[in-house]
C-alpha cells in the first residue's frame, strides 16, 4: 500500500508575519532553511522512492534537501500549489477583511464555494489537492514525500478522509510538519499521523 508523506514547507518570512501567501512565490527565511534541514535529516532513514512537491520556491527548496538526501529527482507538480487567494495575498487576514468586507462576508456565508476577489473557491482548491494525491498514490508503490502547503494538505486530507460537511474540518498544519498517510488502490486510507513536529525540537 502506498506511503504518503504529505509535508508543509518551511517557514517563510510572511510566515512569520502572517501575512497571506497564496500562490505568490514567497522564499524559505533562515528557520525555514534550518526547518528543510531537520525533514531531511528526520527522513533519512525512510526507504522514499520518490519525492513530489508544489512548484513554488518555499515548497521547492524544502523537497529539494529530501530528495538529495535520497539521490531522488524532484518531480513537481501545479496540482498541489497553495490555493490562490487573489487580492488578499500579501495582506493579513485581518486587514483583507476591512478592505474587501463584501467578499469576507461571502466567505463565511458559503467557505466552500466563494471565493476572494480574483482567487480560488475552497472546493476548486480540494479537487485538485485530491486529483494529484490519488494520481501519486497510484503510480507509487512505496514510500513518497509530498511537500506543498497548508491549505493544500488540509483540503487532501479533507477529501482522502471523506470529511466533506461544513463548517469544515480544521486540522493544524504547522511549518515543516509531517502527516502520513497509506492509500491503497480502492480508496482506503490509513492516518497514521498528522502534523507530527519532534523532528523540529
Amino acid at each position: 500500500m502506498p506511503s504518503l508523506y504529505l509535508i508543509r514547507h518551511g517557514r517563510t518570512e510572511w510566515n512569520r508575519l502572517w501575512r497571506i501567501q497564496g500562490d505568490l512565490d514567497v522564499p524559505l527565511d533562515e528557520e525555514g532553511r534550518r526547518q528543510a534541514g531537520a525533514l531531511a535529516k528526520a527522513l533519512e532513514a525512510v526507504p522514499l522512492r520518490a519525492v513530489y512537491a508544489s512548484p513554488m520556491q518555499r515548497a521547492v527548496e524544502t523537497a529539494s534537501a529530501i530528495a538529495a538526501g535520497h539521490s531522488l529527482p524532484l518531480q513537481l507538480d501545479p496540482r498541489l500549489k497553495e490555493r490562490n487567494w487573489g487580492q488578499y495575498q500579501g495582506m493579513r487576514r485581518e486587514e483583507a477583511a476591512l478592505a474587501y468586507a463584501e467578499a469576507e462576508q461571502d466567505l463565511r456565508t458559503d467557505p466552500r464555494s466563494a471565493r476572494p476577489p480574483g482567487g480560488e473557491s475552497f472546493i476548486e482548491l480540494t479537487e485538485r489537492a485530491e486529483a494529484a494525491l490519488r494520481a501519486i498514490a497510484a503510480q507509487e508503490e512505496g514510500a513518497a514525500a509530498v511537500v506543498c502547503h497548508g491549505g493544500t494538505i488540509v483540503a487532501g486530507l479533507m477529501a482522502l478522509l471523506g470529511l466533506d460537511s461544513w463548517p469544515r474540518t480544521r486540522f493544524v498544519i504547522d511549518n515543516a510538519s509531517i502527516s502520513l498517510l497509506d492509500v491503497a488502490p480502492d480508496g482506503r486510507v490509513v492516518t497514521h499521523y498528522i502534523n507530527r513536529c519532534d523532528h523540529l525540537a
